[in-house]
């Protein structure tokens, strides 16, 4: 008995001490792992993500130290937003200047903007006439203001949910005549200042009103015609809903509410209307003939704070861009479409073009301006970045840069607030984000002489055949 105590005391010690030496070598390998790790020193080697190849914005990956982070470095996007800064104090003083020219456009638009005819189911037809490979809108639409106009008062016969898959509560709204249209809920009020980064917050059905009177006063027309529109939703649309739509409604006190389908929908996230009447936007949908193409932007933002994108490093980047067939400028018109994209995102202040949509099968296809909403969102600030396709590339339509020209020394904002003045909804922008378009705009200026320093005016400014 006695030697087998003396056993099992061995045996005893011996696993200890076993167990004690395996703990401490895992100690020690965890240390060594640690203090080898490459990817703690935020200047060091970058790692590249090659999800996307088919159209090569791969996300540059810079992780940071522990415990204090550090902030990771956009090398590209500092150093042009910080010559651009620069640029802008020296502006010439013909920027500032009002051009008379611009009066003549806007009284076009707002001629364009009036009843030239009653409200008719017959105008959908007109509306899907316009739609052609390089335009939404036609550079002359005597009928706008009255297809607007039905567009906002034609009764709706069905309602369902736009999309399951989405991220955007939206309802797809089919109206008398079969016309289908994108319902876009009001969230926030028009004072709401949305802060955090530039695609922080639900989308703005105002920005969609506002982006669509934009692209037509910029000769962008390649936004779907857009208005806002309040419908009653217990006598307009829970009457003509979908089953599945339907179950989302909901009372809260004396206000109807509803959450509809789609990713991030659900009963924690409602949206609740005054009553029973609902502001939002109301967004033509296109010809079924034009199917649409989603295309991965080159210049997508990871959304990922301590993640850069290589566009955001790599001063170099359009030369990547342009090495691909589809954004050579010699092949065709997308990349200019891009810049004029960015362009226009910058002065409404959307950041969220991650991906952009063209016709499949059209060749030459306009980049269509669509989903807008998340313009709009804080008129404190101007994310430069968004003008990266413009900085980085130093090309543009010889057109573009005409157009943009009229509308100096606070034009643009004047005119925007004329034309939304005869919108269902009324003031659409408050006067600081109306003020911040022109602010925008001459850092647009400021970013196109930078260019023209940089390389020539005649190397910038490109005579496009294809508008």
């Amino acid at each position: 008995m006695r030697i087998f105590n003396i056993i099992r005391r061995t045996i005893l010690s011996l696993t200890a001490l076993f167990v004690l030496v395996l703990t401490a070598n895992v100690y020690f390998v965890y240390v060594i792992v640690e203090e080898r790790s490459p990817s703690i020193q935020t200047n060091s080697e970058v790692v590249v993500s090659h999800e996307d190849k088919n159209v090569g914005a791969p996300a540059v990956r810079k992780k940071v130290s522990k415990p204090k982070q550090t902030p990771v470095y956009r090398n590209a996007t500092l150093s042009a937003t910080q010559r651009i800064k620069q640029k802008l104090l020296e502006l010439s003083s013909n920027y500032h200047k009002v051009s008379l020219t611009y009066k003549q456009i806007v009284s076009q638009l707002l001629d364009d903007l009036k009843l030239s005819m009653e409200m008719s189911t017959e105008l959908w037809g007109t509306a899907r006439k316009w739609v052609g490979p390089r335009e939404i809108v036609p550079k002359r639409a005597p009928h706008l203001g009255s297809v607007l106009r039905t567009l906002c008062s034609t009764k709706i016969i069905r309602a369902e949910n736009a999309q399951h898959q989405g991220t955007q509560l939206k309802l797809m709204l089919t109206l008398l005549g079969n016309q289908k249209a994108v319902f876009k809920p009001q969230w926030y009020s028009r004072s709401k200042v949305i802060g955090g980064p530039v695609y922080a917050g639900k989308d703005r059905h105002n920005a969609e009103v506002a982006a669509f009177h934009l692209s037509i006063l910029l000769g962008l027309r390649r936004s779907p015609l857009t208005v806002g529109r309040k419908v009653n939703l217990r006598r307009e649309v829970m009457p003509v809903a979908t089953n599945d739509l339907l179950e989302t409604f909901y009372q809260e006190g004396n206000n109807t509410c509803f959450y509809g389908v789609c990713y991030f929908c659900g009963p924690n996230q409602p949206v609740c209307a005054q009553k029973d009447v609902m502001e939002g936007a109301l967004v033509l949908w296109l010809p079924s003939k034009y199917k649409l193409k989603k295309h991965r932007s080159p210049w997508q933002r990871t959304y990922k704070s301590h993640t850069v994108a290589r566009w955001e490093v790599d001063d170099d980047y359009c030369m990547r861009v342009k090495a691909m067939k589809l954004y050579d400028p010699n092949t065709g018109p997308r990349l200019l479409d891009l810049i004029d994209a960015a362009i226009f995102d910058f002065l409404i202040d959307n950041g969220d073009r991650h991906h952009y949509d063209v016709f499949e099968n059209v060749t030459n296809s306009m980049v269509l301006l669509l989903d807008n909403g998340k313009g709009f969102g804080n008129p404190h600030r101007d994310h430069l970045d968004i003008l990266a396709p413009l900085y980085q590339c130093c090309v543009l339509r010889k057109s573009t840069w005409d157009r943009l020209q009229l509308f100096s020394g606070n034009a643009l904002s004047t005119s925007l607030e004329a034309l939304l003045h005869h919108s269902h909804i009324a003031p659409v922008l408050t006067s600081l984000h109306l003020k911040a378009l022109d602010r925008r705009l001459l850092f647009v200026f400021a970013t196109v002489e930078m260019c023209f320093e940089q390389h020539g005016r005649k190397k910038v400014l490109v005579y496009d055949a294809v508008r």
